[in-house]
């Protein structure tokens, strides 16, 4: 065992207990056997981009996809964020989150805090006062905190009080993501980051104390080839995302935190 209860056997077994699921019970992954004609032992990469026009065939037999019933695939779930946001260090679990998107979500609770949507700029509403009642829930609370894309935070409604404020990073844009610097940051203003892809949703956070991208590993896999990062989702069965590579990462690699013992994510230059 190392860092916080992680092992890279577990971490391997989870992902050969994933994969094995998919090739089990999703067409999509069933598919891969049949044209290749055996047994595989890792899928074929998926790129990002065509798990849109895949998502009917991502879900398993038993509980096949109903365009009609379903709720919208790619908004994840809230376990995810919260995790996302403990990884950071800097998220305390009772205080209200206000998460800025362009849509209202039916989530209430993220843990033992409650959670609301802040509807971006953008976001198309039919009536303006439910933009207005989540800025009014937003500065009605003491100490929220406040998520949100870059341009979302620079436009972020004033408070009266103190807001702890995190950011939405894409896997895309992680500014130096290998960089260790000798000291922690000690700026009391600065944003937590958490990492988050639009298919895959909330994948990890960026510690203050290291200054590394720690994976959320209970939940994401990566696996390295040389193409770059593969990333399969352990627990997410509905779609069932396994061995998905995401355009414009393949600079990415994952290694193990020196500080922490966990996997982080950094630049295959820093990695090698």
């Amino acid at each position: 065992m190392t860092g916080r209860g992680f092992s890279q056997r577990a971490w391997e077994r989870d992902y050969r207990a994933t994969v094995a699921r998919a090739f089990g019970t999703v067409p999509y992954y069933r598919e891969m056997w049949a044209e290749a004609g055996a047994r595989q032992e890792e899928p074929a990469p998926t790129p990002a981009t065509r798990l849109e026009t895949l998502l009917s065939r991502l879900h398993p037999l038993g509980a096949p996809y109903e365009r009609r019933r379903e709720e919208p695939a790619w908004i994840g779930e809230p376990a995810e964020l919260l995790d996302a946001l403990r990884l950071t260090g800097e998220y305390r679990g009772e205080r209200p989150l206000f998460e800025v998107r362009g849509a209202l979500l039916d989530w209430r609770r993220l843990g033992r805090a409650r959670y609301h949507v802040l509807l971006s700029a953008d976001a198309e509403v039919a009536d303006p006062e439910v933009r207005e009642a989540g800025l009014r829930a937003f500065r009605a609370e003491r100490e929220p905190a406040l998520l949100g894309d870059p341009d979302q935070l620079a436009e972020s409604p004033e408070h009266p009080g103190r807001t702890r404020r995190f950011l939405r990073i894409p896997l895309t844009g992680l500014d130096e993501p290998g960089h260790v610097p000798d000291e922690p940051s000690h700026v009391p203003d600065e944003p937590g980051h958490v990492v988050h892809d639009r298919l895959l949703g909330y994948l990890g956070g960026r510690r203050r104390d290291c200054r590394r991208i720690h994976l959320n590993w209970r939940r994401v896999h990566v696996r390295q080839t040389p193409a770059g990062p593969l990333f399969t989702l352990l627990r997410r069965r509905r779609p069932t995302l396994a061995g998905i590579s995401v355009p414009g990462c393949a600079d990415l690699a994952v290694e193990l935190c020196r500080e922490h013992g966990t996997p982080v994510l950094t630049t295959s230059q820093a990695a090698s």
